[in-house]
């Protein structure tokens, strides 16, 4: 049986017509940059994460770098975040020009807290670093902590600014949703992520009006009127067609969340009584919105996935590399980050998605359990 590690054309099937619907309104009306559907889509984001403020941008790597450019990050400081993460948030950091100093995750659940982030934060200033903000990230779809992150941020006069590119629908141990703690809140909607434009889309949420306000100038070239610019901006607009796609699949995303929180229930319970690290499940108001199901094989993590292979089964190295032995970080100097580097070593995705049947996901079980009876993989 094949089980891929994310199916977005039966997705996608089942909502094509009324897609195409929408997609053929904008083309009837031919008003594609921003506009009301952009506006209306920017209403619902904000609503869905408690704030006042969303702003559309070209892609979650955009709306990271005009989220810290909005709160004056630039070359000269420096910002934390953590090394286990896709390269979005390092990579937007140094586009401002500001310089990524990175901090280690906790075991338990693969983000960094204030332990890590304080670490880093203490490391980066020992070494005269001019630390502005911290940019936490909800790995996988589980919130970090945000309520210690923030305190410790306020504390030492940092910004927040949350990658929750992999976390729209999660909320945090006090029920907030992510990207509604901090300064403000980023996000990606990537084609594979839980709600998934048609390309490239993105957004900042906010209830700082004023840096809504700056927000929206910077991805608009700077301008403040036609032709009056008051800042050099970017173009960063989010598409009125990726917006109407959006809009269509927002209306179908608690079913989309509740489908991947039974085959996330179902991973929990078949693989309880295999040698794996399962990922953790938060108690309410607290709710995963996995992203992405990623489990940790502290022995044979590669034999298992070859294994998976040959029997259909697709899987996924989140992440092979941490972001502080990435080559394009690696004159940095930055010192070892072992939970991190371990998570890379350990780290296995399983198939997740929408459609995923039951008779999919018994086949991906059934496989990683025929794995370890063959004895394969045993830590000891």
């Amino acid at each position: 049986m094949r089980v891929p590690l994310v199916d977005l054309a039966a997705q996608e099937a089942a909502i094509a017509d009324d897609v195409l619907a929408a997609v053929g309104e904008v083309a009837r009306e031919a008003k594609f940059v921003l506009g009301s559907r952009v506006e209306t889509f920017e209403r619902w984001l904000a609503g869905a994460c408690g704030v006042s403020s969303a702003v559309g941008v070209a892609s979650g790597t955009d709306a990271i770098e005009l989220a810290l450019r909005a709160l004056d990050v630039g070359p000269g400081d420096a910002v934390v975040t953590p090394a286990l993460s896709f390269v979005a948030a390092a990579e937007a950091i140094t586009a401002t020009g500001a310089r990524p100093v990175f901090c280690d995750v906790e075991p338990a659940t693969m983000n960094a807290g204030a332990r890590t982030f304080g670490a880093a934060i203490a490391r980066a200033r020992a070494e005269g670093l001019r630390v502005r903000a911290i940019v936490p990230v909800h790995l996988f779809g589980l919130c970090a902590p945000m309520g210690e992150l923030v305190e410790l941020a306020r504390r030492e006069g940092l910004a927040v600014v949350e990658d929750a590119a992999q976390a729209l629908g999660a909320r945090d141990v006090d029920g907030r949703a992510a990207g509604a703690s901090g300064d403000c809140g980023c996000f990606s909607f990537f084609p594979t992520k839980n709600l998934g434009a048609w390309g490239d889309a993105g957004a900042v949420v906010t209830s700082d009006g004023a840096l809504a306000a700056r927000l929206r100038r910077l991805r608009a070239h700077g301008a403040v009127s036609m032709y009056v610019h008051a800042e050099a901006g970017r173009n960063s607009r989010l598409d009125a067609l990726q917006a109407a796609v959006l809009l269509v699949k927002a209306r179908r995303l608690p079913d989309w969340h509740a489908g991947r929180e039974r085959l996330a229930c179902g991973y929990l319970r078949g693989l309880a009584p295999l040698p794996v690290v399962l990922p953790s499940a938060p108690a309410p108001p607290a709710r995963h919105a996995w992203q992405s199901f990623v489990v940790r094989v502290p022995s044979g993590r590669d034999e298992l996935a070859t294994w998976l292979r040959a029997r259909g089964i697709e899987t996924r190295l989140y992440y092979p590399v941490p972001l502080h032995r990435q080559p394009v970080f690696a004159g940095l100097g930055e010192p070892d980050l072992p939970v991190a580097e371990d998570a890379c070593r350990t780290a296995l995705a399983l198939p997740l998605f929408t459609t995923m049947s039951e008779e999919q996901q018994r086949w991906v079980v059934d496989a990683i359990a025929a794995f370890f009876d063959r004895g394969r993989g045993r830590s000891g």
